[in-house]
Order: C-alpha cells, then structure tokens, then sequence
C-alpha cells in the first residue's frame, strides 16, 4: 500500500478528506480491491484500539477508586453515636422538670367535647347519592426501547440474485451498479453507500437500488434517511421488492424511537398477512 493510500484511508476515517481527495477515495475503492479491503482493514483497527482504550480506562478507574477508599476517613464508631444518644435523654429530663406541671396536665388530659363540637343535623335529610369512586389512575405501559427491539430484529435482505457470479460471468469488470450491489452482498454496507453516490442518476432512481441502500442506512443507524426513501417507494408503485418494503419501513420507524407509527406498519402486515407475517405478529404483541 503506497503512502498516498494510507494517508487517503487515515483522513478519510478522520472525516478530514477534502473534495479532489473524496473524487481520489471514491475512484480507487471502486477500481482497487486491495484498496477497498485496506479501509475495512483499517475501520476495525480503529474499532479494536476504541475497545481496548476503555478497557484500560475502566481498570485505571477501579484502581483509583480502591485507592480513594482506603484514602477515606473512618466513619464515626458506635460509642460516639452513644453519646449522642445520652446527651438527647438528658436534654429530655431537663425540658420535663422545667416546665410547670399544670402545663403538662393540661397537656395530657382529655378536654370534655362541648356543643360546638357537634354539627347540627338538618332536619329533614336528603338522601345522598354515593359518592363516586375516585378515578383510577391509567396505568401507562413501561416505555419501550426501540433502537433495542430493532436490534433484536433487523436482518439486512438477502437474496441470492443480488450475487454477480449468479447474474453473469464474474469474471468480466462489473457495472458500476452491480458493484454496488456485489459489495452489498457481500456485507460490506458502508462501502455500497459509497459506491452507491458514484451511480448515475438513473440507477440512483432505480427501486431495486434505493431498497438496497435502504437497508445500508439501516445498517448504518440511519433510519430517518431510511424511512424517507421506503414511504417513497410506497407511493411509487410496484417494485420487485414492494412486499419487502412495509417490514423494513416498520423497523426503520422503530430505530427513529416512532413506535406508535410502526405498529400502525405491523398491523396492516398482520392484516394482509403479508411477508414477515410471522415477525410481524410477534412484533406486534411485543410492543403492546
């Protein structure tokens, strides 16, 4: 790897890359394979040293804490509390002798109710209607974490018709478009991104495309961009993908924290029993 690479790949991690330098990274992770897996290479080398920083952090902290607690001073023993205790018993009995006895009498004796003590009853009573039970309070449903239930569902689509040796001869250089989806294919999600700004605009707009690069976003924890071109692609007609599309429009809802508008997704799923109406189901009952 030349050192103009590397340095590419470096401020291209730092978010550092200026335009003539992007159009350089864009043109080389399409046309170097070499290249391309370097930059993965290098993102989970920045991941690993990521880990290992706060593992080193977490120990420094536990030391310093054990450190800290030996440092602290004892907590007052039991006999000073004892003494606390004496000292408010004879504050007590000095207060009891220093005030006059009648006081304390007039203290303790019941006081005789007299006539005011009683309401007057009226003299022809109504009959009173019971009282109406106080309302109860409405038991609101333990909010619900949807970033956590995304996780625990969202698969990005697969399907082997996406794979280029299945729609040709590999061995040819392939299009633009079936690089992306070959990098799709192959897991690499923020490359296909990449890839992705590098199609025409014609192949931007294609449906089979934007559904892919849906399920990037998601992968990329970008469901508001995710769920912009899914309820696009609801009111644009059928795709080869339209079945798919509800399921990953519900998740992408769920990852932006709308909970009410993916179960509204879910429901008519459920309804149509449509694909995933499985998941859909189970989904479904999680969230009520």
């Amino acid at each position: 790897m030349d050192e103009i690479a590397q340095d590419l790949i470096e401020r291209y991690h730092q978010n550092a890359l200026n335009p003539e330098e992007k159009r350089e990274f864009q043109r080389r992770i399409n046309t170097d394979d070499d290249f391309a897996k370097e930059v993965q290479w290098h993102e989970l080398a920045l991941e690993a040293i990521r880990l290992e920083g706060e593992k080193e952090l977490r120990r420094r902290l536990t030391t310093k804490g054990i450190e800290l607690d030996k440092k602290a001073p004892k907590r007052p023993t039991t006999f000073s509390w004892l003494w606390v205790l004496l000292m408010v018993v004879v504050l007590a009995l000095g207060l009891w002798f220093i005030y006059p006895k009648s006081t304390r009498d007039e203290a303790t004796s019941p006081t005789a109710p007299t006539e005011k003590a009683f309401p007057t009853l009226p003299s022809s009573p109504k009959s009173l209607d019971p009282a109406p039970d106080p309302p109860q309070a409405q038991i609101k449903p333990a909010s619900v974490d949807g970033k956590k239930v995304f996780a625990a569902y969202f698969e990005p689509y697969r399907d082997e018709s996406l794979e280029l040796s299945v729609r040709g001869n590999a061995a040819e250089k392939p299009s633009p478009q079936e690089y992306f989806q070959q990098l799709y294919w192959e897991g690499k999600y923020s490359a296909a991104l990449i890839a992705f700004d590098s199609l025409n605009s014609f192949a931007q707009q294609d449906k089979t495309n934007l559904f892919l690069k849906a399920n990037c976003l998601l992968h990329a924890k970008q469901g508001k961009t995710a769920a912009s071109i899914l309820e696009d692609m609801t009111q644009k007609g059928p795709s080869r993908f339209m079945e798919q599309v509800p399921w990953y429009l519900a998740l992408s809802y769920l990852q932006t924290g709308q909970i009410e508008k993916a179960m509204s997704v879910l429901d008519e799923i459920v309804e149509k029993k449509g694909v995933h109406f499985e998941n859909a189901t189970q989904l479904y009952q999680a969230l009520k």
